[in-house]
């Protein structure tokens, strides 16, 4: 047997590129990255300079930019075709071959430089070759700390790999900090008399066939005696220079400058670069890192990058999560003018609610605590990766701006007046709710103009529930274009969310998901709040102006009326005398009264029209919940389901008798397997019987219904289902009733009770599965009460009357939390009790669920 020879893998020299260039997103992205280097370095400061001037093409040029261009290599002939000397400068002559200015052109571009400084701690040779000259270092994943105890921003060990994504050419120049981490007693005996070292690398080098990455290098040099702040006077400036506030000394740090540049870096896209950095670091109150972007093109435009704080809001919410799972939530409103708000407003029953007073509108926010279960309930119940856990520590600011109200939304919601286009321009920039790890943005979260913008999925949320401000049955989402916020993670507390390899975003892993979904709910707590208000303002004014509107409404009519009456007169000048124009007045009058009477008549009809077709509409929203909840227990139909199996027994039976199979086992015969197929089939053809019959025409008409055979029949067309799921349904406590009552209201009623109970006992391990529905009469009342031994009401659910809301469900997707019930069932019942007089009263046994629903006797026959 020949012996096994150990092979080491090979890397090609164009891994570099595919980490570098092609990986990383957009210069921009990489201009960042290079800047958490210097934040990871301890460095107080980040310089961002484009030598910009000379590569850009002037029409005007003063004589020191001439020379400027001389002494950098443009032929003065070349300058002298282009430019002419007049008034003490140089001009653009007329009619100039437009290939000149062509060459002209791309002989500049090349004279662009980007530097990017930081006066961090430096690298000696050993930190070079072993963490800045190894790909993919762990550098940083293992020591998260920096010297001063900042979390560090870098963790994949690719970031400078972006200097390949801005520059085929890069010179670094690196003065290390002796006094740091004892290195005056570490460094190497040949490092005693240096201060630093200048590495250059080509990029262009790790180009061709067949080249590794190990016949690629760079070159490194030692600096005796060098001085960084010298050195950066010649190359910034100095009217730039003084631009950077709280100047540190520059005794040590780094300076990247990357040449012939990829990209054209004129002014537009500078303005890009620095509206990016304004958002890269979220506002905070301590400097300890300062941002400045600086350019040569345009001196006077750019400097410190500071983060816009918000101060000019409508609504803003604080929140912060522990390590226990709790969440302290802060709304503050800022959106209504308190002194403008009638006191009858506040006299209001529904304004005595905590956090609704005159007092709390006065202190202008409230506070609340929830558990990540309240926040998401019943999402523990179906989690058994425990998701919770590893979601960990976070913080999130949100805040929410209107972009434009009408003058009538201004009085009938008294909002405060503000700066529409101030808000727009500010939301076109800071808009969107950014995610942020240890004080640097992970983009391209929240980023305006990207497909990610939205990666809360408010606008999914919005479509799906596309309900106003103040719509009674509640529903309101918040608009992603109307909001801005940014969310705060950390390495050490959020271990679970992890980079993608290119550094732009966060795995789409399971813990991200539920953790969106988390947010969301935050939101929501915003949006329920500023519901309330909305509603309980527009019955306000409704009250209060409902007349006034009747009489303007009639004010108007009345002004139609004179108006028409007005035209006719002057059409039938022949009949000028008194008697005849009251005649043609009158018979306007009659003639807009006898319309008003028939617009009416119609309304009425549409009215009730509407109403019938609301009837159908539960229905068919009872039979799609029914067919949604148990879609695997159905198929398309099928007109054989009946017959297919006798067929396919009668054909076996022309070739095997089915004696031959008398002693063998059930699973090997035929027969005894066509009978369980027989039998599975008869439940399809039951269950499509059920669904077909749940909207019947005949349902939506109010006849006597009688209760016993009613709740026989219920159970029968639920007996398949039933059994399988090993339940039993008790209706032996029916008293012999009858009502009259639309019996499409009923199914509605005690399909969506039965759906909600057969989910909960797929979430429990009840034994014994037991319903039961009793109905019993007095004087006065028709009482139902239905009861489960299920799990009843999820302990996260700390308002039990808030499954009657619309929308709102516990079921929820064991992978992402997101809701996945429709969230009518509960309020399609308590809405049709209601409408038909009757009352709904949860009862709290001691285990499962309980209902009771009150209809008056006047529905029994």
């Amino acid at each position: 047997m020949s012996s096994i020879n150990k092979i080491p893998f090979k890397v090609s020299a164009r891994t570099a590129r595919l980490i570098g260039r092609e990986n990383i997103a957009t210069a921009k992205g990489a201009i960042i990255e290079l800047v958490k280097n210097g934040y990871d370095a301890d460095s107080p400061v980040s310089i961002v300079f484009f030598d910009n001037l000379l590569s850009t093409f002037h029409e005007t040029i003063p004589r020191h930019l001439k020379q400027q261009y001389i002494d950098k290599g443009v032929e003065k002939e070349l300058l002298d075709k282009i430019y002419t000397y007049q008034d003490d400068e140089y001009i653009l002559r007329k009619n100039i071959d437009e290939n000149i200015i062509l060459a002209f052109k791309n002989k500049i571009s090349k004279l662009s430089v980007l530097y990017i400084i930081d006066a961090g701690e430096g690298m000696t040779e050993d930190i070079i070759r072993n963490n800045w000259m190894t790909i993919g270092t762990d550098n940083k994943a293992i020591n998260y700390f920096t010297k001063s105890g900042r979390v560090k921003a870098g963790a994949k060990g690719i970031g400078r790999f972006a200097l390949d994504k801005l520059g085929s050419k890069c010179e670094m120049i690196t003065v290390f900090d002796r006094n740091s981490d004892d290195r005056d007693t570490n460094l190497d005996a040949s490092e005693t008399s240096i201060s630093g070292y200048r590495w250059l690398v080509n990029w262009e080098d790790f180009e061709g066939d067949f080249k590794t990455i190990e016949n690629v290098s760079a070159e490194l040099m030692g600096l005796p005696s060098f001085n960084l702040k010298e050195e950066l006077k010649k190359i910034i400036p100095s009217h730039l220079f003084e631009k950077i506030q709280n100047c540190p000394d520059f005794d040590h740090g780094t300076i990247l400058k990357i040449s012939d540049l990829r990209d054209n870096w004129d002014d537009y896209y500078v303005e890009q670069v620095y509206s990016d950095l304004e958002v890269l670091v979220p506002p905070k109150e301590t400097n300890e890192f300062e941002i400045y972007l600086l350019s040569s093109l345009s001196p006077t435009q750019y400097g410190e990058v500071l983060g816009s704080i918000c101060d000019d809001f409508d609504y803003k919410i604080i929140a912060k999560a522990d390590d226990k799972q709790n969440v302290s939530i802060k709304i503050i409103r800022n959106e209504y003018d308190i002194l403008s708000i009638p006191s009858e407003f506040f006299s209001r029953s529904s304004m005595q609610k905590k956090h609704y007073t005159k007092e709390d509108f006065i202190k202008g926010y409230w506070e609340t605590n929830k558990s990540f279960s309240e926040l998401l309930p019943g999402f523990k119940s179906v989690d058994s990766d425990k998701t919770f856990d590893d979601i960990g520590v976070f913080e999130f600011t949100f805040y929410f701006l209107k972009r434009t109200f009408t003058t009538p939304d201004a009085k009938r919601f008294f909002y405060k007046s503000f700066a529409s286009n101030s808000r727009k321009d500010w939301l076109q920039k800071f808009g969107g709710v950014k995610l942020f790890r240890d004080n640097f943005r992970v983009r391209p979260y929240g980023e305006v103009k990207d497909v990610a913008f939205d990666w809360l999925s408010l606008g999914n949320r919005k479509a799906a529930s596309p309900a106003g401000i103040a719509n009674k049955e509640g529903g309101y989402r918040v608009e992603p274009e109307n909001v801005a916020g940014s969310i705060k993670i950390s390495r050490l507390t959020n271990v679970n969310f992890e980079d993608k390899s290119s550094r732009e975003g966060l795995q789409e892993n399971k813990t991200f998901q539920i953790f969106k979904t988390l947010i969301a709910s935050i939101i929501n707590e915003f949006e329920s709040d500023r519901a309330y208000i909305a509603r309980e303002m527009s019955n306000f004014d409704d009250e209060r102006y409902s007349d006034i509107r009747s009489r303007q409404e009639a004010e108007e009519l009345a002004k139609r009326i004179l108006e028409k009456s007005r035209a006719n007169k002057s059409t039938e000048h022949n009949k000028s005398t008194t008697n005849n124009q009251s005649k043609n007045t009158g018979d306007i009058k009659d003639k807009e009264l006898a319309i008003i009477a028939e617009l009416n008549e119609k309304k009425d009809e549409e009215i009730e029209r509407l109403k019938e077709e609301q009837k159908v509409l539960r229905g068919l929203a009872s039979s799609g919940i029914v067919l949604a909840s148990f879609s695997h227990d159905l198929s398309k139909l099928n007109n054989v389901l009946e017959s297919r199996v006798d067929k396919v027994k009668k054909l076996i039976q022309e070739k095997i008798d089915e004696a031959t199979y008398k002693n063998e086992e059930d699973r090997k015969n035929p027969y005894k397997l066509l009978e369980k197929i027989k039998t599975q089939d008869l439940k399809i053809k039951n269950w499509l019987n059920f669904s077909l019959g749940a909207a019947r025409k005949d349902k939506r008409k109010r006849k006597q219904l009688f209760l016993k055979k009613y709740f026989h029949d219920f159970k029968s067309d639920w007996s398949s289902v039933l059994e399988s799921r090993a339940i039993e349904l008790d209706i032996s406590q029916i008293e012999e009733l009858d009502m009259r009552v639309f019996e499409i209201d009923f199914d509605s009623i005690f399909n969506n009770l039965l759906v909600n109970t057969i989910d909960a006992f797929n979430l429990s391990t009840t034994e014994n599965r037991a319903i039961s529905i009793s109905i019993k009469s007095d004087s006065r009342s028709i009482i139902f009460e239905y009861k489960d031994n299920g799990p009843g009401i999820s302990k996260d659910v700390v308002n039990p009357e808030v499954i009657f809301k619309p929308l709102f469900t516990t079921k929820r997707n064991i992978y992402s939390g997101e809701e996945e019930g429709t969230g009518l069932g509960m309020w399609l019942v308590k809405s049709i009790t209601e409408e038909n007089d009757g009352k709904v009263n949860l009862l709290y046994p001691e285990k499962g669920f309980a209902i009771r629903l009150t209809f008056p006797i006047k529905f029994r026959r």
